[in-house]
């Protein structure tokens, strides 16, 4: 398991976990989803808000722009 912070997330990966490749993302202790890294897209249903996108970008799993 790895564990990351950025910008107030937790980004949480397991290895052996389930494809695509990707990340769990917590906030207060809650999890809101998970970000599928292959397919650079949300893999559940929550809005990536500004500070989310800031934060997957700065631990690079987020690529565009």
């Amino acid at each position: 398991m790895t564990r990351k912070r950025a910008g107030g997330f937790i980004f949480i990966s397991y290895a052996g976990d389930h494809p695509p490749l990707h990340v769990h993302i917590l906030k207060g202790g809650k999890e809101i989803g998970r970000w599928d890294i292959e397919g650079q897209r949300p893999m559940d249903d929550f809005e990536v808000s500004g500070a989310l996108r800031s934060a997957l970008k700065r631990l690079g799993y987020l690529l565009e722009e």
